[in-house]
């Protein structure tokens, strides 16, 4: 089955892309989103036995010529997983703020599948993102811009957080990272080889 592919970024050296969007379905109404970057913060955030949240800020957006870009305000979707030592599998939450559907959470008693669900998001309706303004999905402008906030829970207390800022000069975060903004465009969709299976 051919697959949809909408567009890839990668950091320079890295040999897999840090963030993947692509088409849900050949209808184009939706995306999925990966986020392929940070399974080594997640996996060592585990191995030390405390939580981790990986949160994504998804907003639709049009280039305007003329002005600065048209942005909606950012759609979010959590996901943590820890260690459950009493089930001894690994507990994924996942939300989808501003929908009807309630958090999720499953065990899974492997990691490294724990670890794929934390960092996917399945099926993001283009109709959500776009909220009151649905011209936005037939502008030739639009794109998806996304970016991700990984935290490590108690990893340490956001007081030392803060001392851990300062001391050396706002050069280090020991709690949270954020990534810059990513942009996706709509229109200028790459698909994958047509030999490729989704």
């Amino acid at each position: 089955m051919r697959g949809f592919l909408l567009f890839l970024i990668g950091a320079l050296g890295v040999t897999e892309p840090f963030m993947v969007v692509r088409w849900a379905s050949p209808e184009r109404q939706s995306v999925s989103i990966d986020v392929p970057g940070l399974q080594g913060d997640v996996d060592e955030c585990l191995a030390e036995g405390r939580q981790a949240r990986v949160r994504l800020e998804i907003r639709l957006c049009r280039k305007r010529s003329a002005w600065l870009d048209r942005c909606e305000y950012a759609r979010s979707e959590l996901h943590t997983v820890e260690f459950d030592g009493i089930t001894e599998s690994y507990r994924v939450v996942s939300d989808r703020f501003g929908d009807v559907s309630e958090a999720t959470a499953v065990g899974l008693p492997v990691r490294e599948k724990a670890v794929d669900q934390v960092l996917r998001s399945e099926s993001l309706p283009l109709a959500f993102l776009a909220r009151e303004t649905p011209g936005l999905l037939q502008d030739p402008g639009a794109y998806i811009s996304v970016r991700t906030i990984f935290r490590c829970k108690g990893a340490s207390t956001r007081t030392f957080a803060h001392l851990s800022l300062f001391l050396s000069l706002g050069l280090v975060n020991t709690v949270e990272s954020t990534s810059e903004w990513s942009d996706f465009s709509l229109f200028s969709a790459v698909e994958e080889s047509s030999g490729a299976s989704e």
